[in-house]
């Protein structure tokens, strides 16, 4: 480390008592409080640092002695002495020595350091009133905020410039002031690159580290350039970018759902997020390069597919005849833009729902919108063939067209419409004016029938991957919608999720409620497959209960249905009843095991007539692995859940939610088997994932699993050590209640 930031305070001037007027706090952090205040020489309001008093600064271990304060108390101020040297190294002096080491308009700058009362040390900086990046009313349109992780970059790379590690980037350390630009700040982690035993220090805040800091290797640039694109990739998608650990650790970043943005914007944040550093942008200046070719110079509004004419290079008589050749296409496209409406929208669906709702009013509505929407499009199309850019439609005016479809569409279908309140819907539709001064805004067409068209899906999705927490919300965002719409269906339609969901959480009572309700609703709009899909659920809860009787009942009904209907789903079914049975007597289980092998059979041959995605057939061999392991065939289910999970990961090139779901079994069959050497890899892997991914809850419910099936099959000693694990865990991590609840458990394991 540089000498002159390990040496003490001395020499440093003390700041008069007066200076700082009407302090107020602001900030609590480990080494420093912040206070905003009027400093009275600068003769401007400040931000200044001062280090909290330490009341141990002059005690020692041997000192405990003499208090005499009992173990556990003992205990607790041992490990406060010794994390005093960690905090030595991290000290408010070294911050604003470091930071004084760096002079960029992108980083925060130091005003002046001092002493305060009791010879602590303070750092005075310039005070931004408009607070961090997490705090900001953010542009929507890709390139305002382009812009802002331009800036940070910058201010990144003159960090890296001097010498410097941030180690702690993340939204709530980058201020903004009122002039709209970002600073980075906080560099209290912060090392010299040269300082090889800070740079060995585990710090950092987990959420933005690279995979090889979590992995506690070694750091270098490129872990900040990571922590950046972590942060641009939030700003742009407003998601993360990982589905899970695994995905994190191996760098599979989650293809973003925005249409607006250009491609290689994401190529390049993908890079970024590389899990390898190896593979990542070799430091920030290329990166920042990168970032800078995507932004398009400013031109006039109508911009959002400008095409890239010229550069001195080309010829005058080229570029002319380009123009001149553009010309009749573009006044074609705009002569009439309404007919990019003619699928949508003409005089016979207007007389098609004056019929459907016997009455103009629906028709009119939705026709004076739409003519809304014509004028607009005609003038953003008329000024895009002026400047010579694309006359296709922008992200703004896209997006209504988009939301205008699927409302015409739900109007036009029998039971979309019932019970809709179409002078609510039609009210609602958004106004096209918008997109005239934000055509970017690919997101102002969003919601009403498109957001509810929409919904089902993202609520499937979150419930097939066990995601429940957040497939409530958006089920409960659902029902309030298709209230608020009076859309009959969409009701019908959220309670059914609903009962999923309870289904899944063991709510089976309230299920039930919910499916029997959302299966008088789909026979009461004449939905058949609809009210099939439910009796397919009531099947599977009749299964979690033990009701044969009720599973062959509910799922024989839905065959009917999908037989005739749908009969690409009729393999789906086999599988919930296959499932089912298996919480029968030995002869009922066989049987489910023959209808899950069915199911294999029936999506092999789907496969080879009409291709298609092969996720399909690793989850029926997963659901006839299951099946294997009830009747006790633990050898042959081994190969079919590896089947499973080579499909699944050659469907998608890694694993995902499903990979847990897969191991889990295999760790089961294992010890059935008596292969406990691979048992104990899988129980590894399965932990390792749950610590990986902060879901403590989950490891030590995974961790009483485990340890209840090493117990069942007479490995005491192996169940007993994934018990003390999980209560290692569970003391770190959860409630005493949870420590005690691992006690009793090991008492158990060990007086049995």
């Amino acid at each position: 480390m540089d000498e002159q930031i390990d040496q003490p305070p001395w020499g440093l001037k003390e700041f008069n008592s007066d200076r700082f007027q009407n302090a107020f706090p602001i900030g609590e952090g480990r080494n420093a409080s912040v206070y905003r205040a009027w400093d009275k020489h600068l003769e401007r309001q400040v931000a200044f640092k001062k280090e909290p008093i330490d009341p141990l600064a002059n005690f020692e271990v041997e000192d405990l002695e003499l208090l005499n304060l009992g173990e556990d108390a003992t205990k607790v101020f041992e490990l406060m002495l010794a994390d005093r040297g960690l905090g030595s190294r991290y000290t408010l002096l070294r911050e604003g020595q470091l930071l004084a080491r760096v002079d960029h308009p992108n980083v925060i700058s130091v005003l002046d350091i001092g002493l305060v009362e009791a010879g602590r040390v303070a750092v005075v900086l310039p005070y931004l009133e408009a607070g961090t990046l997490d705090q900001q009313d953010l542009p929507r349109a890709w390139e305002g905020l382009l812009e802002i992780i331009v800036q940070i970059c910058r201010g990144l790379a003159a960090i890296h410039e001097a010498g410097l590690l941030h180690r702690d980037l993340k939204p709530n350390n980058i201020i903004f002031g009122r002039d709209g630009r970002p600073r980075i700040a906080d560099l209290g982690l912060g090392c010299a690159i040269e300082d090889a035993d800070a740079m060995a220090e585990w710090v950092g805040t987990v959420t933005y580290m690279a995979p090889e800091v979590v992995a506690h290797r070694l750091r270098d640039q490129r872990d900040d350039l990571y922590a950046l694109c972590m942060i641009a990739y939030q700003l742009f998608y407003r998601a993360e970018p990982f589905a899970d650990a695994e995905a994190r650790e191996q760098g599979r970043v989650l293809t973003p759902a925005r249409r607006d943005m250009p491609r290689e914007l994401f190529g390049i944040l993908a890079r970024g997020l590389a899990g390898d550093p190896d593979e990542r942008w070799p430091d920030v200046p290329t990166l920042l390069r990168e970032l800078e070719r995507v932004r398009e110079p400013k031109r006039p509004r109508w911009t959002w597919a400008a095409a890239s004419i010229g550069g001195v290079a080309i010829a005058a008589s080229v570029a002319v005849g380009f123009l001149v050749a553009s010309r009749p296409a573009q006044a074609d496209a705009c002569e009439d833009v309404s007919v990019e409406l003619e699928q949508i929208w003409d005089d016979e669906i207007q007389s098609e729902l004056r019929g459907a709702f016997g009455s103009r009013q629906a028709g009119d509505g939705l026709d004076r919108w739409a003519g809304r929407w014509v004028d607009v499009r005609a003038a953003e199309c008329s000024e895009a063939k002026t400047i010579g850019a694309s006359t296709k439609p922008s992200p703004c005016s896209a997006s209504l067209r988009d939301r205008f479809q699927a409302t015409v569409q739900a109007f036009r279908t029998p039971h979309l419409r019932e019970g809709l309140s179409y002078a609510t819907v039609i009210a609602e539709l958004p106004d096209p004016g918008h997109c005239v001064d934000h055509p970017h805004d690919a997101e102002w067409g969003y919601g009403g029938l498109l957001e509810l068209r929409n919904i089902d899906v993202e609520v499937q999705a979150l419930v097939g991957m066990g995601d429940l927490e957040v497939a409530r919300d958006r089920q409960q965002r659902y029902m309030d919608l298709s209230l608020e719409l009076r859309s009959d269906y969409g009701v019908a339609r959220a309670m059914f999720w609903r009962g999923e969901i309870r289904r899944l959480d063991g709510e089976l009572d309230g299920a039930v409620q919910d499916f029997e309700r959302a299966y008088e609703d789909a026979w009461a709009l004449g939905l058949g497959v609809f009210g099939a899909e439910v009796q397919m659920k009531l099947a599977a809860v009749a299964g979690a209960r033990g009701e044969i009787a009720g599973v062959d009942a509910h799922a024989l009904g839905a065959r009917a249905v999908f037989a005739e209907y749908r009969p690409d789903r009729v393999a789906e079914l086999l599988q919930v009843h296959g499932l089912a049975l298996l919480a029968g007597p030995e002869q009922v289980r066989e049987r489910g095991v023959t209808l899950l092998l069915r199911a294999v059979e029936l999506r092999e041959a789907q496969l080879a007539k009409h291709g298609g995605t092969r996720e399909l057939l690793s989850a029926a061999h997963e659901s006839y692995a299951r099946g294997l392991l009830a009747v006790h065939r633990a050898g042959e289910a081994l190969e079919y859940l590896d089947l499973a999970l080579r499909v699944h990961q050659e469907e998608f090139g890694h694993g995902s939610w499903r990979t847990r779901a897969i191991l889990m079994l295999k760790f089961s069959a294992f010890v059935e088997v008596g292969r406990l050497a691979n048992a104990e890899t899988v129980e590894r892997g399965l932990l390792k994932l749950d610590a990986d991914n902060q879901a403590w809850e989950r490891y030590t419910e995974d961790a009483f699993t485990l340890a209840n099936r090493y117990s069942a099959a007479g490995e005491f000693r192996r169940a007993a050590e994934v018990l003390q694990a999980g209560r290692h865990m569970a003391s770190q991590h959860r409630s005493q209640e949870e420590v005690w609840r691992f006690d009793i458990a090991i008492e158990e394991l060990v007086g049995g």
